[in-house]
């Protein structure tokens, strides 16, 4: 069975399109859903409709709940991959085995695990583009909005920073993965991502709160590098 991690917060008919995508998969699939205190009736349709939901009240946000979700599921011996992705995606039916095509393949004979253990697809705003793609050499530009990570990099690299609730601790990750030298890799394979979803459709006050908060993570972030993640600055980290 192939593990797939997805967190909610809300948006529960967006909700609903990313797991019908994943149960579409040509490989059969887990999915442990974590409800980050939804108020839209996420949690009972979840809890109605999928083995493994988890809730958390008040919510645990963006990086603990993928630290909470990723140490389940690579506490089980028998996962050794998992697939994370945002509630606002749509996946093609081929993704996630094509990922892990893509995995191998860029892992080789002579590279081992912790290598190359880290490879998203890319994220597009129209479904015409999710076609098949044959292998490519990736590039070195992780979307974190759907990844696919190996249990070596989880224990080579550890949690996600909680200090960055919402934002930026993709970023913070990417970065602690090149100076462990561990290759984070953007297959080009597409999906689809209706962005910033939640901060799209959250009420008002609940809107004003993910954006202070947004704040705050990237100027962790700053403090940790010296620059924000859109700053010419920040690819010079991978140099």
């Amino acid at each position: 069975m192939n593990p797939v991690l997805i967190l909610a917060r809300n948006n529960l008919e967006l909700t609903k399109k990313a797991l019908a995508s994943i149960q579409a998969q040509d490989i059969p699939t887990d999915i442990l859903l974590i409800d980050n205190d939804s108020t839209d009736g996420t949690l009972n349709w979840a809890q109605d409709n999928l083995s493994h939901v988890v809730c958390f009240r008040p919510q645990l946000g963006v990086s603990a709940g993928w630290n909470w979700g990723l140490s389940y599921i690579f506490g089980d011996p028998g996962n050794n991959h998992c697939l994370v992705i945002n509630n606002d995606v749509e996946l093609p039916p081929w993704f996630y085995s094509t990922l892990l095509q893509w995995f191998h393949y860029i892992r080789g004979p002579e590279l081992s695990p912790e290598d190359v253990g880290f490879i998203t697809g890319s994220s597009t705003d129209s479904r015409d583009l999710l076609r098949p793609k044959e292998p490519h050499p990736p590039v070195p530009h992780p979307d974190f909005s759907a990844f696919l990570m190996n249990r070596n990099v989880w224990r080579a690299l550890g949690p996600f920073d909680e200090r960055m609730k919402y934002y930026a601790q993709d970023n913070d990750y990417h970065v602690r993965a090149y100076r462990a030298g561990i290759r984070m890799e953007n297959s080009g394979v597409p999906f689809y991502h209706e962005r910033s979803s939640t901060l799209n459709n959250a009420m008002p006050e609940e809107r004003a709160e993910i954006q202070r908060q947004a704040n705050a993570d990237r100027e962790v972030f700053k403090s940790l590098y010296g620059c924000m993640p859109w700053e010419p600055a920040y690819q010079e980290l991978f140099k």
